[in-house]
């Protein structure tokens, strides 16, 4: 919540031009904690990651979420992992995709963008989709 809370609240130009989000919450069971957020303000790449065990999201509502996100963007979901493991089982993925955004190396955007991306051949990882409308143009630096 509080990734998608910090880059919907800044300014056009803001501070981050891209983000990641590490099994986000659904919105109802945010709302239900009293901490609501809005997904379809993001307008900057974004990747997101969650676990197949229905925890705090579940595959439907990664697909809602995704849905909603603007911007170049990229979910997958490790097969067998609840959110606690989550935070353990993607590193590589986050480094490729700031690595991509900010620093421009397209070795790194391979994971993500490319015929295969290395994460949707990556049997690991489940319901991978990726936006590719608009992955063409880098984000400015930090």
């Amino acid at each position: 919540m509080g990734v998608f809370n910090a880059i919907s609240e800044q300014p056009r130009g803001g501070l981050y031009t891209c983000a990641v989000s590490l099994s986000p919450t659904r919105e109802d069971l945010a709302q239900a904690l009293k901490i609501p957020y809005d997904p379809s303000k993001t307008t900057i790449s974004t990747l997101v990651l969650a676990g197949t065990k229905n925890d705090v999201i579940t595959p439907e509502g990664m697909e809602i979420l995704y849905g909603k996100l603007g911007g170049p963007k990229v979910m997958a979901l490790r097969d067998g992992t609840d959110h606690g493991q989550r935070r353990y089982s993607g590193d590589g993925y986050v480094t490729a995709w700031f690595l991509y955004w900010l620093q421009g190396d397209e070795e790194a955007g391979k994971a993500f963008f490319g015929e295969p991306g290395e994460l949707s051949q990556n049997f690991l990882w489940q319901n991978v989709r990726m936006d590719r409308e608009t992955q063409t143009e880098l984000c400015s630096d930090a």
